[in-house]
């Protein structure tokens, strides 16, 4: 049986019909890739949400729960001990030590959140600030914020400057080595009452 070869013209409209149709399926495939992607990543926002809700992820550092060991910790009365990977501020108040409002102190530990309540600037310890010049003669170490000059006390009072509210605190709780562990995930507005806050500490 004799085969008829298609002419050249016809070979070369039947070439380029298989070339469209290589390209609508390469199309397809991609789509359908984009598709699944898309759906793929949408379920992982969606269970990474979930996890961050119901605190699954157990986060480490700034989020999570810090551990300081005794060495670490002030004594009272000392200049407060910056921890650097919970972005706090640890005071041990001796007695009423900070309590600049009369509020009602008895000293204690106290992790305050070194960003300042105004603009979020980070909030160092100046340990030769005089109160003087915030109207508290003879009190001297203060919180200074570098940016707009808030000033806070030794337990976050602000006494000076634009800043809304006190220096805000995170939840602490004190372990039976001595160790604190401080809940860098739990911050409470800080307000008039900070010296209360301070949980009574006796390393």
């Amino acid at each position: 049986m004799t085969q008829i070869q298609p002419t050249a013209g016809a070979a070369r409209r039947i070439e380029h019909a298989r070339q469209a149709e290589a390209r609508a399926v390469t199309r397809r495939s991609f789509l359908r890739v984009s598709v699944f992607a898309g759906l793929t990543l949408s379920v992982g926002a969606m269970a990474a949400g979930f996890l961050g809700f119901f605190n699954l992820r157990k986060p480490t550092g700034f989020g999570g729960v810090i551990t300081v060991i005794p060495a670490r910790i002030p004594k009272a009365g000392e200049e407060p001990s910056r921890v650097s990977e919970g972005k706090f501020w640890l005071s041990n108040l001796a007695g009423a030590q900070g309590d600049v409002l009369g509020a009602g102190g008895t000293g204690g530990v106290l992790a305050l959140y070194w960003k300042c309540p105004h603009l979020g600037c980070t909030v160092p310890w100046n340990a030769a600030f005089n109160g003087a010049a915030v109207n508290f003669p003879g009190v001297v170490g203060w919180f200074r914020c570098p940016c707009h000059g808030s000033t806070y006390s030794r337990a976050g009072i602000r006494v000076y400057g634009p800043a809304p509210r006190p220096m805000d605190t995170m939840a602490v709780s004190i372990n039976g080595d001595k160790s604190l562990n401080v809940n860098t995930g739990v911050i409470t507005s800080g307000g008039p009452d900070n010296p209360l806050r301070a949980k009574p500490y006796s390393g």
